[in-house]
């Protein structure tokens, strides 16, 4: 009996430290944190959940010139979503497993063509899409 009563207080913290998490507050530590290497993210409207936050309708920025309209942007705690007309769509996930993290990147036309350098970096799969792997340790 006392490990169930163990497990219901854990799980208990869980739940409500994700519930009082300041997300919002971490979503601005983090593009303090890109700001630094000059990528601004602006214009966005922000709204959080109990697990996730996300931000719709948002100008990407690099080095001052406006790359993209990021469509939507999902955190989570799955990995991050981007959604845009002009740079297609991108995944991200963490793999136990292998402790890497992983970005499958199905780009628009548009970007393979005028971004070929950048795309150099990933590995084409089968099915169009590309794929990076970054081992952490």
């Amino acid at each position: 009996m006392s490990i169930l009563k163990a497990f219901s207080l854990i799980l208990v913290f869980i739940v409500t430290f994700l519930f009082f998490l300041p997300k919002q507050n971490i979503y601005f530590f983090l593009e303090n944190e890109l700001s630094k290497h000059e990528i601004i993210i602006s214009d966005e409207k922000f709204t959080s959940s109990l697990t996730n936050f996300e931000f719709v309708d948002a100008n990407l920025y690099i080095k001052g010139v406006n790359i993209a309209l990021l469509n939507k942007v999902n955190l989570s705690l799955d990995g991050l979503n981007i959604s845009s007309k002009e740079i297609g769509n991108v995944s991200t996930s963490f793999d136990i497993d292998t402790r890497s993290i992983v970005i499958d990147f199905n780009p628009t036309k548009v970007f393979i063509k005028d971004y070929k350098t950048v795309l150099k970096q990933f590995k084409k799969e089968k099915n169009g899409k590309y794929r990076y792997e970054y081992v952490l340790f």
